[in-house]
Parts: C-alpha cells; sequence; structure tokens
C-alpha cells in the first residue's frame, strides 16, 4: 500500500491493478502519472470518478468546411463532479511517462459536459477514485498520426516483454 499528500493505493500485481484515491489538492491528470510512477508503470488505461474544484478540458469541433479541429481550452474555475471518464497511460514521443484521458463531469447547475482532459488544470476537490489496469507486455508511444501530424498513442507488443 502507498499513501502520500497526493495518493492512497494499493496495488494486486497479480492481476495487474492498483485500485485508490487521488487526495483533495492532487491534480487528476499529475496524480495519475504520479502513482504510476510510484510502481513503475508505463503502460495501461484507466477509469475514475470524484470530485473537482476546477475544470481544464478541450471540446472537439469541426469547421464549416468539414476540418476536425479542438477548441482552445476551456477552463472553468467552478467545481464539478466527475460522472465518467476513461484514459491511457504511455510514453510521449521523448520517452517521458504520458497520459490521454476524456471525461465527462456535472456542474453544480447540472449540466453536464466533457471533453479531453488538460494536465495541471482539474484540481481534486474531496476525493478522486480510480483503478488502473497496467500491462506489461504491450507499449503504447505517441508518434505523428499519418493523417493529422498530431502525436498520438501507436499499441505494439514490448520487445522486452
Amino acid at each position: 500500500m502507498a499513501d502520500n499528500a497526493i495518493f492512497e493505493c494499493a496495488i494486486d500485481e497479480e492481476t495487474c491493478i492498483v485500485m485508490g484515491r487521488l487526495k483533495n489538492g492532487a491534480d487528476l491528470l499529475d496524480g495519475i502519472l504520479n502513482v504510476c510512477e510510484h510502481y513503475d508503470i508505463k503502460s495501461g488505461t484507466f477509469y475514475c470518478i470524484g470530485s473537482l474544484n476546477s475544470l481544464g478540458y478541450y471540446q472537439f469541433d469541426q469547421r464549416p468546411d468539414g476540418t476536425l479541429y479542438y477548441s482552445e481550452p476551456i477552463i472553468r474555475d467552478e467545481p464539478g463532479e466527475l460522472i465518467a471518464g476513461n484514459g491511457f497511460i504511455g510514453l510521449d514521443d521523448k520517452n517521458n511517462l504520458d497520459i490521454h484521458y476524456h471525461g465527462a463531469f456535472i456542474d453544480v447547475n447540472g449540466n453536464i459536459s466533457g471533453g479531453h482532459f488538460i494536465r495541471g488544470k482539474n484540481e481534486v476537490a474531496v476525493t478522486l477514485e480510480f483503478t488502473i489496469h497496467y500491462s506489461n507486455n504491450i507499449e503504447l508511444q505517441r508518434k505523428p498520426d499519418s493523417n493529422y501530424g498530431i502525436p498520438i498513442f501507436h499499441f505494439n507488443q514490448r520487445e522486452d516483454g
């Protein structure tokens, strides 16, 4: 079991699962990455629910000519309840731990929204419970997408796994 200022969690190495919670003040995405660094997790998926003091995300959109793009960052300095979300954990193009997460939340007025969450912009309010499923044999590595040129995760069998 691990318990520090950012998270409290336990690992089941037989089933490759970590379950736990992020504590008040932790950032959602940086907190999950801290858990991964603690357990040396390099690839996996995760899901979570909980409360956030602030929200930062992008939303998918389409121009009149049909071109797809992400909005400018949407930053909301108000609380929201994270009601669903899934993410992937892998390595960026410089082999640093990276994360990709999309979530849905409900705000204090009962409006539901969501999108592609931004690191450092989603502070936990009370608690945020999570489950990480990790793999020692699959590698997620960001590389430019052939259609859009943006770095996306590509999936491969780990050579040393």
